[in-house]
């Protein structure tokens, strides 16, 4: 009966893969399809001759599409190595045995994460122009900066609570400072949060397409401007916007595969022993 409530469990498991990857395996579909084949009806998933034409002429448009790779990398890291340290030492600091009431300071950081971009668009737009920083690569990351820094310090101050206060006391007694506390023993504890909030900063960069489009100029945008611009007012390219999308994904997917580990411990209560 085991054997056949593992079978069961399998694959209940692989159809709500397949209904989630769904989507991407379409697009996929349409990447490796020539344009004929993407307009033949019934549409053909199986029945046609694969190419890789789309993706030739992605990465091949005079190396452009490499150059909003870069900048959506360094962008990316740029936001999340910034969200890190600001949320990382706001978190420790809004933690429960430091100060009273930090439940409110967290959930008041919080609503920046539920805040809709498009009402701090204009604010950023005057801001920056006035300082001469429109356009600029870093500028850019500082917006996303914003709404990753939220998610950061709601991770973090949830795991730095599960600190046992008997491990804080024995560094305190010992005569550790505050910043000793916080370098020597809450952040090498936490490093599974810490890596999971880098995955969600990342992510939130990467994505993030109504500051970079708004924001950005043409040596400074990023892959989602880049892919939006596959589709125009009477035309759009299927399969190379397939293929871009896909090209786009990639380094967010491989960034992910390579620290999903921590995600289930840096989420998981009661994770610190």
């Amino acid at each position: 009966m085991s054997g056949i409530r593992k079978l069961l469990v399998y694959l209940a498991s692989i159809s709500v893969c397949l209904v989630f990857l769904a989507p991407i395996l379409w697009v996929i579909n349409i990447s490796l399809k020539a344009r004929a084949d993407i307009f033949t009806w019934p549409p053909s998933v199986i029945s046609f001759q694969p190419t890789l034409d789309n993706y030739a002429s992605v990465l091949s448009t005079s190396g452009r599409f490499f150059g909003f790779l870069t900048n959506s990398l360094i962008a990316a890291l740029i936001s999340t190595v910034v969200a890190l340290v600001i949320g990382s030492f706001a978190a420790f600091g809004l933690g429960g045995r430091r100060r009273r009431k930090s439940f409110a300071w967290t959930y008041w950081m919080l609503s920046f994460r539920m805040m809709p971009p498009i009402v701090l668009i204009i604010p950023y737009y005057i801001i920056l122009q006035r300082i001469g920083a429109l356009g600029e690569l870093w500028a850019i990351a500082l917006t996303h900066t914003i709404f990753s820094v939220a998610i950061v310090i709601w991770m973090m101050k949830n795991f730095f609570d599960e600190i046992p206060p008997e491990v804080e006391e024995a560094a305190i007694v010992d005569g550790a400072s505050q910043w000793q506390l916080f370098r020597l023993i809450a952040l090498p504890i936490s490093k599974a949060a810490l890596a999971a909030s880098a995955i969600f900063a990342f992510l939130t960069s990467w994505n993030e397409f109504i500051f970079a489009i708004m924001l950005s100029n043409t040596g400074s945008q990023t892959v989602p401007v880049a892919i939006s611009t596959f589709v125009g007012e009477v035309y759009v390219s299927w399969g190379e916007l397939a293929a871009a999308t896909i090209v786009g994904i990639l380094p967010a997917m491989l960034f992910t595969f390579i620290g999903q580990r921590y995600l289930l411990v840096g989420l998981a209560p009661g994770a610190v022993k």
